[in-house]
């Protein structure tokens, strides 16, 4: 197609191993943010500030694991070279119907 740039199998699959890495990283640290959130409301700091932030963080990081997962897709969907095959689901999102 005019237009359309077509990168070697290879380099198709080293970014999406790019992007999975980065999806699982970003996975990581919004776990963490949880955990640092559970702590803080089991000291009564439901509400402090540093605790907000922290829920922003993790807010913020959950986006941007949605916007890798999304790249990623993309990525196996525009290699000719996957001839259909889907990546695995994480436990933290599901198929559409």
């Amino acid at each position: 197609m005019a237009g359309e740039t077509i990168y070697p199998p290879a380099m198709a699959r080293r970014e999406r191993e790019i992007l999975e890495h980065a999806v699982h990283a970003v996975a990581e640290q919004a776990a963490k943010a949880d955990d640092l959130i559970d702590e803080a409301k089991a000291a009564g700091g439901g509400d402090h500030p540093v605790t907000v932030h922290a829920k922003m963080l993790r807010l913020e990081l959950l986006k941007v694991k949605a916007d890798l997962e999304r790249a990623r897709d993309a990525s196996l969907d525009a290699d000719p070279n996957s001839h259909g095959t889907q990546r695995p689901i994480s436990p933290t999102e599901q198929r559409p119907p």
